[in-house]
């Protein structure tokens, strides 16, 4: 999970949404256990950026613990995997750092679908 003062969750904060680490401090990635990810996360109502997964099938295959996640129940899972460019690459990777505003943007139509009910997202789309 990026600590609570990385870009990642400085992003969250941009979009007027809690991040349930925003108070861990450190550079890069905290190292969690499953289980306390699952203790302190199964009730979130969202699930941006899970990894590479590209389909609930995949994800649950790799491990039938997730279906425990409220967003993984209610299919609230957002992956930026499923947005390709013309020869393959993941846009996020290719385009993001430079359009952080459409960053911002994906994530203001996730956790406040009715500001932007018209909005087609350029990265985060809904797990499949």
């Amino acid at each position: 999970m990026p600590y609570g003062n990385s870009w990642q969750a400085q992003f969250i904060k941009d979009a007027n949404a809690n991040y349930i680490y925003e108070n861990t401090k450190g550079s890069g990635s905290i190292a969690l256990s499953f289980e306390s990810v699952l203790d302190k996360s199964k009730d979130a109502e969202y699930w941006v950026a899970p990894g590479q997964f590209q389909s609930f099938q995949q994800l649950l295959e790799t491990s039938s613990h997730y279906a425990q996640f409220k967003a993984v129940q209610n299919t609230k899972v957002y992956t930026y995997s499923n947005s390709l460019g013309a020869n393959g690459g993941v846009l996020y990777y290719e385009l993001a750092p430079a359009r952080p505003d459409l960053v911002l943007k994906d994530l203001i139509s996730i956790f406040h679908p009715e500001l932007m009910p018209e909005y087609q997202p350029t990265f985060f789309k809904v797990l499949q």
